[in-house]
């Protein structure tokens, strides 16, 4: 006689117990079993900036500063996480396996734009771009890297994180003969430093960036080794 338990609202049968599909529920995963969870779904193209080999004008990194930056732009949170990405490879090339990474899992595939090159042909109007001297990129490069990270100290806290991170703002700016004048539109508002840590900040890219951080600390550019350090410090 065929037995049956009630599981929930399901009878299952001996019968039922002994076929694979129902096996694969009721049995506990054991410790050795491995699987994978295949992507699935549309990955949405979006043009990535990245300097020509050679350029010393930052053309690439001040253009997707502006994106960000700029209120005549409303962005996606995914182009939000493109733009970022592009500054922080604009400034370190071998940032850009681990940022393409983090973006292909947030449905992202990077469309490579080399600027100025490539500007006429993508229709991408480099005019646009910030006006930003090399320790300004540093600086905002900084407080990029700074906001991958999640702060847990101050999750609760948007007042006590907003100090935080206007202090290490201060610190890299320190770094420098910093002109008083010379205004950044840095920090970026809670919901824009939210959407990069949790999007872009993937746990692959945060290690990239730290193992570059730590190797960079005595930078033959002394204003790189400076930016390392502090930041590796901060993060440490």
């Amino acid at each position: 006689m065929m037995n049956s338990t009630n599981k929930g609202n399901t009878t299952l049968t001996d019968t039922d117990e002994a076929k694979p599909s129902i096996q694969n529920l009721n049995n506990p995963i054991a410790a050795n079993m491995h699987f994978e969870i295949k992507k699935i779904g549309i990955l949405f193209d979006c043009d990535f900036y990245i300097p020509d080999e050679g350029d010393h004008t930052g053309i690439a990194f001040r253009l997707a500063y502006y994106k960000v930056t700029s209120a005549k732009w409303s962005l996606s949170n995914r182009a939000l996480c493109v733009y970022v990405g592009s500054m922080l490879c604009s400034v370190v090339p071998g940032f850009r396996t681990s940022v393409e990474k983090s973006l292909n899992e947030i449905g992202i595939r990077p469309r490579f734009v080399s600027l100025p090159s490539q500007a006429k042909e993508n229709k991408v109007e480099i005019t646009y771009a910030s006006q930003l001297d090399w320790s300004s990129i540093l600086v905002i490069f900084g407080y990029c890297i700074l906001i991958l990270f999640n702060h847990d100290d101050f999750k609760n806290d948007a007042v006590g994180y907003k100090n935080y991170i206007s202090n290490c703002i201060v610190g890299l700016k320190a770094k420098f003969r910093w002109d008083p004048s010379n205004q950044l539109n840095i920090p970026f508002d809670s919901t824009k430093v939210n959407i990069i840590s949790t999007m872009l900040g993937s746990d692959d890219l945060r290690a990239t960036v730290k193992k570059f951080l730590m190797s960079n600390s005595n930078h033959s550019d002394s204003q790189v080794g400076n930016v390392c350090k502090y930041l590796s410090d901060v993060l440490s």
